[in-house]
């Protein structure tokens, strides 16, 4: 089937339309039939509305969103105007929550930041929960699909570090080459956007349901279970109750969210358009992979081993305590580095064994660095921190032997050169950016710390970190003006700002 000419943000409306129907009827099925009709509505006039766009764009040919600039509008209108249809039904069942937080909510989930507003769940409807659930795994969807339609194609999002071919791509649409406009960038995005889907749908959806019924099976309510499910696929670290999200299931529920954390923080287990899915004898090779283990372990048996090193006024405890602090800083670390943000049951325990207070810089750093490339994850992505590793290693070599020559292919060579080089370009940018988004906080009147946070969050999708770093809250410690600047920064943060820069260059609008 060919999706040549059918505009992508009209199915994105119908999918959500669609979508609006699992907490109307589950809502229905609670016997609240306000709730149910809330929902039943938006879904008729979101659906309404993305058959008059596909109507309205089809009459205007099949070539109404070919190229980057049409691809892009389309993917910067699903994440700005989407959440404004998913926002409706979240006012009518919650009345004391504004448009502008309840907007707010939707552009989190569907970001996959995983900020709420929400600082109570318990007084949330439960249809409101589930419906929170649904956009952010929706959310995790777009930006795999996002990752392989429109920046793999062109050497972005990550990709642009990997292989001389796709990096000399890169960087010439980032200087404006014209030469960059053959191959798949004249495919129609339909078509893309289909193939994509089609390879992304079934792993995604498949893992979400195997981990929400090993979530049910040990303790967790079904609603429970499948939020949480959605969360760590989506890596939005999105909750369904208050308190320790693995509470119900301890040890065994965390072992199992580490394992689905693993899986969504590389691009093997969806193995991306025309390749096998869940390639999982490739992940031991893969660097992506290994730095994740290694920068976990690390901060992991840091916080550990503090206890004797930095912390000797502490009592020694028993070996049971101590092998739950040793959990909860591994599966803490895991979550923040995937920019997920689950806190461990356990972290309690963690953080009292090291003798920290409250180690907030490092939940920053492993934020930052984010996850795989291709993955729901954000920051700055682990490939990129690894080229940039690479080429330290080698010019301290290049110190102690200038002479020396690395003979390990050109694929590394060029990782540890023009791959490093454009990672750079992208921290840099990714450091500008989180400075003047700390500037814009800072004249809606928020404190240095509070912006710090907000804004790492924001940039990092990576939501729980606010108040996992604080101790405040989206709705309270932050102002109207200041969640409107971080709209701003989750978009940025999903989208990438080299990736926006490519895309909106002038040569791409010939």
């Amino acid at each position: 089937m060919s999706w040549r000419g059918v505009p992508v943000f009209g199915l994105v409306l119908l999918a959500v339309a669609f979508l609006m129907l699992c907490p109307a009827l589950f809502a229905l099925r609670l016997g609240d039939m306000r709730i149910a009709a809330g929902f039943g509505y938006s879904a008729i006039v979101t659906a309404a509305a993305g058959l008059l766009l596909i109507v309205a764009m089809r009459s205007h040919g099949p070539g109404t969103e070919r190229g980057a600039t049409g691809e892009f509008a389309t993917l910067l209108a699903t994440l700005v105007l989407t959440p404004v249809a998913a926002a409706a039904p979240v006012v009518i069942a919650t009345p004391f929550l504004s448009f502008e937080a309840a907007y707010f909510e939707m552009v989190s989930m569907i970001t996959t930041t995983g900020a709420t507003v929400f600082d109570r769940l318990a007084e949330a409807h439960p249809a409101v929960i589930l419906w929170r659930g649904i956009v952010a795994w929706l959310g995790g969807l777009i930006a795999l699909v996002m990752a392989w339609a429109i920046l793999a194609p062109r050497s972005l999002g990550g990709f642009e570090v990997r292989g001389d071919t796709q990096r000399s791509a890169a960087i010439g649409r980032l200087r404006g080459d014209p030469a960059w406009a053959g191959g798949r960038e004249s495919e129609a995005a339909g078509d893309r956007f289909a193939a994509a889907i089609s390879s992304v749908l079934p792993v995604y959806a498949g893992l979400t349901l195997v981990v929400g019924l090993a979530l049910i099976a040990m303790g967790h309510t079904t609603l429970n279970a499948m939020v949480i499910a959605a969360g760590l696929l989506s890596t939005s670290g999105v909750g369904a109750a208050d308190g320790a999200t693995f509470a119900k299931s301890g040890f065994g529920g965390e072992a199992v969210a580490a394992l689905a954390l693993v899986l969504a923080a590389t691009r093997h287990a969806y193995g991306g358009v025309g390749q096998r899915p869940m390639r999982l004898g490739a992940m031991p090779a893969d660097p992506e992979v290994r730095l994740l283990l290694v920068v976990v372990l690390t901060v992991g048996l840091w916080l550990f081993l503090r206890h004797w090193i930095g912390a000797l006024e502490l009592a020694e405890g028993d070996s049971k305590g101590s092998l739950r602090a040793l959990w909860g800083g591994l599966f803490t670390a895991l979550s923040f580095a995937t920019t997920t943000g689950y806190l461990s049951e356990y972290w309690g325990a963690a953080r009292v064994w090291s003798g920290l207070d409250n180690p907030s810089l490092v939940f920053f750093g492993l934020a930052i660095m984010g996850g795989g490339i291709a993955t729901t994850a954000g920051g700055v992505k682990l490939l990129r921190a690894y080229a940039l590793f690479k080429h330290g290693v080698r010019e301290l070599e290049r110190l102690v032997r200038p002479s020396s020559i690395r003979g390990s292919g050109a694929g590394r060579r060029g990782l540890r050169r023009e791959g490093a080089q454009i990672a750079w370009v992208f921290v840099m940018l990714f450091v500008l950016t989180l400075a003047l988004t700390m500037i814009g906080l800072s004249l809606t009147g928020i404190e240095f710390e509070t912006g710090l946070a907000a804004a790492v969050a924001a940039l990092a999708n990576t939501g729980p970190l606010f108040p996992a770093a604080t101790g405040g809250s989206w709705l309270t410690s932050v102002t109207p003006e200041g969640r409107a600047v971080l709209i701003v920064a989750m978009v940025l943060g999903r989208v990438e700002i080299l990736a926006l820069i490519a895309m909106l260059n002038t040569e791409n609008w010939r």
